[in-house]
């Protein structure tokens, strides 16, 4: 039993302050939030919201004997925009007793609004790392939970952000992302050479912390990655340089092994499902651009749009459920907006842009509700959001140039490459598209250096594992 040092009276009538409190906190953010919001949508959604951001204190004891890895946990859950770290004030290291609490830093920060507290401890059982935790409410003392993670192997990294996934887990409800990798075109250019220029697929861990390539930057070209979300494949497209015709690369990420989609002419574009099992892709003809189907499994090709209209249909995203698909077209007046239509529905597709400007690179979050997108108006790009019918849009960051998001596997996180000048290198970003219930948004610059080495970073695509934790 811990001695907290305060009569039961005098607690429940702090606590029942504190929740009076919060009530008012957040009825005077839900008010800013509407305020704000409003205040897009009268500037033609282009003001990007900053937001108000509400962060959970949090102190990590337990973990002195691996500062490692508690720097990276909470490093990750620094990053994450949700959490301010506060600093262990008693013992540190790691006790034997699975029922010691260090009660010190426990009662150090009572006096902090919404600050929580996680005792951990680490050991070695059977050939696997453990971690045990238990979560704190520093005002009441109280045990909010305990929880164990696991891991097979030596890998300290990816058995701190499986940590750092669980503490963000159990005080937002959501899954962490930590241990997730972002796939990319890495590019460097040679200004007296273009023979020399290179274009291969690297990936980047969220932290940016390792940055590795997945095809070899020596051999032929590969750029424009798409990960499926259940499977470890990427596609990707190979090009063989000016006057060669380009393919549909498919790569598995734990195997190594790829195989390569039969010759196309003048495709792009391409997305792979979340199964893993259907790829689709824009292929141009004469007049426009449609958009077609290839069945991994069968090895059948089949329109999804009419082949060889004056469309130009390009850019598909998969629904998460695989029966719907958003794209871009220019059939309604020549102007770039965002479509959905059903993959063998065979009706019309269905406009939903609702704003003005042009619109570009959609991508379908993984919850189904949100399409992340490009809109370029004034000479600007803006990264928006958008419900699936294409309301409640907002812009949520800007640039001089931005591509191709992607949504991470919780459906908050958008990856996205931008750049500040015609000559400048694409840099990889992560934003939140929501923040947190007062609707804060906070965006953030990835480090991709490989080898000590800087280049272009472009056409992200978030991979919701990390390749070691798929082979086990």
């Amino acid at each position: 039993m811990l001695n907290i040092g305060v009569s039961l009276n005098i607690k429940e009538m702090l606590v029942k302050q504190l929740i009076v409190l919060n009530s008012k906190i957040l009825c005077l953010l839900s008010l800013l939030h509407v305020v704000g919001a409003t205040k897009v949508q009268s500037a033609l959604n282009l003001n990007v919201r900053k937001g108000i951001s509400i962060v959970i204190p949090v102190c990590i004891s337990g973990l002195g004997n691996a500062s490692n890895v508690q720097k990276i946990i909470e490093n990750d859950l620094k990053l994450s925009g949700f959490f301010r770290i506060l600093p262990v004030i008693g013992e540190n290291s790691s006790s034997e007793s699975e029922e010691h609490v260090d009660t010190v830093s426990l009662q150090s920060w009572a006096h902090i609004p919404g600050s929580v507290f996680v005792q951990a401890q680490l050991k070695e059982e059977d050939d696997q790392q453990v971690c045990r935790l238990s979560f704190f409410n520093t005002l009441t003392k109280r045990c909010l939970g305990k929880q164990i993670v696991r891991q097979k192997g030596s890998n300290s990294r990816l058995f701190a952000h499986r940590v750092a996934n669980a503490i963000y887990k159990q005080f937002t409800g959501e899954p962490g992302y930590f241990h997730s990798v972002i796939a990319y075109t890495y590019e460097t250019h040679n200004s007296r050479d273009s023979k020399k220029n290179k274009q291969c697929i690297a990936l980047v861990s969220v932290d940016g912390k390792e940055c590795s390539f997945l095809t070899s930057p020596s051999k032929t070209g590969a750029l424009l990655p798409h990960c499926a979300r259940n499977r470890p494949i990427v596609t990707y497209l190979i090009d063989r340089g000016y006057g060669q015709h380009k393919q549909i690369g498919v790569m598995n990420f734990v195997e190594k092994t790829e195989f390569r989609l039969p010759y196309l002419r003048n495709f792009n574009s391409t997305r792979i499902s979340a199964d893993g099992n259907e790829v689709i892709f824009s292929c141009s003809g004469e007049n426009g651009a449609s958009l077609f189907g290839y069945n991994l499994n069968s090895g059948k090709i089949y329109p999804l749009t009419y082949p060889n209209n004056s469309y130009i249909d390009v850019s598909p995203s998969y629904s998460p459920d695989g029966k719907r698909m958003v794209f871009v077209s220019d059939r309604f007046g020549g102007i770039p907006k965002l479509f959905v239509s059903g993959l063998h529905s065979g009706n019309s597709p269905t406009c939903i842009s609702k704003g003005s400007g042009r619109y570009f690179a959609p991508a379908w979050s993984p919850c189904g509700k949100w399409i992340a997108f490009v809109k370029r108006m004034n000479g600007r790009h803006y990264l928006c959001v958008s419900d699936c019918n294409g309301g409640q849009e907002r812009a949520i960051a800007e640039s001089l140039v931005i591509d191709r998001p992607a949504w991470g596997p919780n459906s908050r996180c958008l990856v996205y490459a931008a750049k500040n000048g015609d000559n400048a290198p694409y840099v990889l970003h992560i934003a939140h598209a929501f923040g947190n219930p007062a609707g804060g948004v906070t965006v953030r610059r990835l480090s991709t250096i490989i080898n000590g080495v800087s280049h272009s970073a472009n056409h992200p695509s978030w991979y919701p594992l990390s390749l070691e934790g798929h082979k086990e």
